[in-house]
């Protein structure tokens, strides 16, 4: 008796201790399979790494703007500064009055939107260049396209201005303010109002071409040369027709669209408040698929090598396939930024580069590439080392002066 007790403890003391295992499929039942044909369509998931991160003298007063070799940040110190792209390093500063939109870049200059002026810096020094009244406040971001650029008014005046002098090319009265930044395609300028009107302007003339009566203001506008797509803050998201601003389709959403919008050759991409990115159809507005988002979104998206990215109130920029809306990899950031970063495309397919602005004051370039690997000692070994002068320029790879290596493609 005392040896079948003993028996009987050790066989429950062994079932308590034998780990359980994992419930297995039902029987018969296999896992999914991969489909090769849409792995493949897929891009790689995204990779960014640092080039330069650096300390402004001040924090920032709006976003910041762009050309092929500066980033421009106007800032609270009643500054603007030009940072070089390559290195980070201030270009040039210039005293400026206070701003009340971003910067607008073009024709080698930087333009500068004022209370109730229009100013251009030359981009290679910070002079200024001239100086142009407008009628009233200016209540939009400045639009530069093809030497022409665009101001206007909370008094809903449209004022074309020759970028290179400043001259006066026409004046339109809209009958609106717009806050939205106007859109230029097709030998015509898109403007959004805020009474729900969309507008579209000759460029060369001013003369209204059509207008469109929406059931509430446009919070975004993207045109073709087919289509304009325009946002809703009634939570709409709208296909016009390019020659005569007729609606073709609309999409219902959770939310008011903010942000950007994207397109390729089949699909248009768009986020709105209710957390959700969205892939339609773009010729007929059918929803190929949708996927929330974990932030809220401030804008974007960005289409850059079949990924999308989505900026928002974060230090993380997550990634997305334009392909299936899976998730594909997150861009860490210095720091929450002040206003959406600034995509810097890149040629072809290509990754382009992202350049971000914190709140704090801290400006930061991403470059395509992956992360520094931290190099570790060895107890007992020295350190390997390679010498500086060794690198591998075919590959964009920097072999530094330890075990770990940055990538320098794209910088």
């Amino acid at each position: 008796m005392i040896a079948l007790l003993v028996l009987l403890a050790g066989t429950t003391a062994s079932a308590m201790a034998a780990p359980q295992a994992a419930p297995g499929p039902p029987a018969g039942a296999s896992p999914r399979p991969v489909n090769p044909k849409k792995e493949a369509r897929k891009a790689p998931v995204l990779a960014m790494t640092p080039s330069w991160t650096i300390d402004l003298p001040a924090p920032p007063a709006a976003g910041a703007a762009v050309d092929a070799a500066n980033a421009y940040v106007p800032l609270r110190s009643s500054e603007l500064i030009a940072l070089s792209l390559q290195d980070g390093k201030i270009s040039w500063s210039a005293r400026i009055a206070g701003v009340v939109t971003p910067p607008a870049t073009g024709d080698g200059f930087v333009f500068l939107a004022h209370a109730q002026q229009v100013e251009a810096l030359d981009a290679h020094s910070g002079t200024s260049r001239w100086r142009v009244a407008i009628d009233g406040p200016i209540s939009a971001p400045l639009l530069w396209m093809n030497g022409w650029l665009l101001a206007i008014s909370e008094g809903g005046e449209a004022t074309m201005l020759r970028a290179a002098t400043g001259a006066v090319m026409w004046k339109q009265a809209l009958g609106a303010a717009a806050s939205v930044q106007p859109t230029a395609a097709d030998g015509h300028v898109y403007v959004a109002l805020e009474d729900g009107r969309v507008v579209a302007l000759a460029l060369e003339s001013g003369k209204t071409a059509w207008e469109a009566k929406l059931p509430a203001r446009g919070t975004t506008i993207h045109p073709l040369d087919d289509r304009i797509f325009v946002g809703g803050s009634d939570k709409f998201f709208y296909c016009l027709a390019a020659e005569s601003g007729t609606t073709k389709w609309r999409w219902r959403t959770g939310g008011t669209i903010i942000g950007t919008v994207a397109v390729d050759a089949d699909r248009v991409y768009f986020v709105a408040l209710d957390n959700v990115l969205r892939a339609l159809d773009r010729s007929n507005g059918s929803q190929i698929w949708k996927t929330s988002l974990t932030h809220r979104p401030t804008g974007g998206p960005y289409l850059t090598a079949r990924l999308l990215l989505v900026p928002g109130i974060s230090a993380e920029v997550p990634a997305f396939q334009s392909f299936d809306g899976s998730a594909a990899g997150t861009a860490e950031l210095a720091g929450e930024p002040a206003a959406p970063p600034s995509l810097l495309p890149a040629a072809g397919d290509k990754l382009g580069r992202l350049l971000a602005i914190s709140g704090e004051g801290q400006a930061q370039l991403l470059v395509p590439g992956l992360a520094a690997l931290p190099g570790r000692a060895i107890p007992g070994l020295p350190m390997f080392t390679l010498p500086p002068e060794i690198r591998q320029i075919s590959t964009g790879v920097l072999w530094p002066a330890s075990s770990s290596f940055t990538t320098l493609a794209n910088r």
